[in-house]
């Protein structure tokens, strides 16, 4: 593994280096490479999530463009691996998060396209699974997005018409699906569930009959109840979630009437703020590019991470504090090349505000890196 450490003071490469107190000016970064990592174009290193401990996930693409997973840390233990019955050129194993305890779930592509869940032990043991209700053609099948400290898998899985529809599996391996009574159940419509948190709760979107998107989130009882941006219209785009806390805390982002999109932050008790980062775009660029402020996952303490996308369709990575003051940055090196939606972005933030996120290069490889709170 290739490790390059970008920082205004002397640091360790360890992940439990965030726990001691550094200077407030002193930003940290480090960038990385997993091993067998490629250096063409479009090929490279793809983190996908953090833990509480600093072990992270993603995936790897090879200079043949083969695409596999990885978990590692910075002090060098990283580990490449494919899911049983992927294809990594013709698909893929694609890591979509990492719990506290090391446990990793995501989806793996076959020869066929199809798409089937697995789930990684920390000690490297792989279990893959499929929803009975699954569809088997191409860019059907199997997709979990989350797991609990507890085992607790959440996802979706695209029946044969090309519906969405929720799922969890418990640790014993039952599966429960279930839809939003509003949803759509045409093709490319349905439930997409994008995170859940260690009580069970799930949030994520849906697609109406008119390919609205609204966001909603599910207790353990099966509740569900939706929600809608203020004043999210935006072309179709509607209000998307992919992040929940274990406070209940949702995050996510929407599209207004001029096609420019938010980040927002949404409180248990109904709280509602929403926020741009710095340097985000305020309407469709020259290329049809939307511009904006674009939110994944949220921590316990309900900061953010993502994306903006500028006016020139160029992307930057951002991080936001509860009540949505953002920093946008950017990794030394990254491309800058207008209208191509390449740059930085966040995929991860733990406990300890610690984000893992992706960037390309100006040879468009991609590379993963690491921002350590101030």
């Amino acid at each position: 593994m290739k490790l390059r450490v970008l920082t205004s003071t002397t640091t360790q490469c360890l992940f439990f280096a965030m726990m001691v107190t550094v200077q407030a000016d002193a930003q940290r970064m480090v960038t990385f490479d997993a091993p067998n990592s490629g250096t063409v174009a479009y090929a490279g290193t793809s983190p996908a999530g953090i833990n509480l401990w600093g072990v992270i996930t993603g995936s790897v693409t090879d200079g043949n463009y083969g695409t596999h997973g990885f978990v590692g840390t910075l002090n060098g233990h990283f580990t490449d691996f494919d899911a049983p019955g992927a294809d990594p050129v013709l698909g893929c194993t694609c890591p979509n998060f990492i719990n506290d305890l090391g446990a990793v779930t995501g989806f793996y592509v076959d020869t066929n396209s199809v798409g089937h869940g697995f789930l990684r032990s920390p000690v490297g043991e792989i279990a893959t699974f499929d929803v009975l209700e699954a569809g088997t053609g191409a860019n059907q099948g199997t997709y979990p997005v989350s797991i609990t400290l507890f085992g607790l898998v959440a996802g979706y899985y695209i029946d044969s018409n090309n519906v969405n529809h929720g799922f969890l599996r418990s640790p014993d391996g039952k599966i429960t699906t279930f839809d939003v009574s509003e949803a759509g159940t045409g093709a490319y419509q349905g439930t997409s569930p994008g995170a859940i948190n260690d009580f069970g709760v799930v949030a994520g979107y849906y697609t109406d009959r008119n390919y609205f998107n609204h966001v909603f989130q599910r207790t353990p009882e099966g509740k569900i109840a939706t929600f809608d941006a203020p004043g999210a219209v935006g072309n179709s785009f509607g209000t998307i979630s992919y992040g929940i806390n274990d406070l209940g805390v949702v995050a996510g982002y929407y599209a207004d009437t001029n096609d420019r999109v938010h980040g927002f932050v949404l409180f248990p008790g109904g709280q509602f703020t929403a926020f741009e980062a710095p340097r985000a775009g305020k309407s469709i660029s020259t290329d049809g590019f939307t511009e904006g402020t674009f939110v994944g996952p949220v921590n316990l303490e309900g900061a953010t991470t993502g994306f903006v996308v500028d006016k020139d369709a160029e992307a930057h990575a951002f991080v936001a504090n509860p009540g949505g003051k953002a920093v946008t940055f950017d990794v030394p090196g990254q491309i800058a090349a207008p209208e191509t939606d390449l740059g930085s972005a966040g995929e991860g933030i733990n406990a300890f505000g610690v984000i893992v996120g992706r960037w390309h290069d100006v040879n468009y490889v991609e590379h993963g890196f690491v921002r350590f709170p101030n």
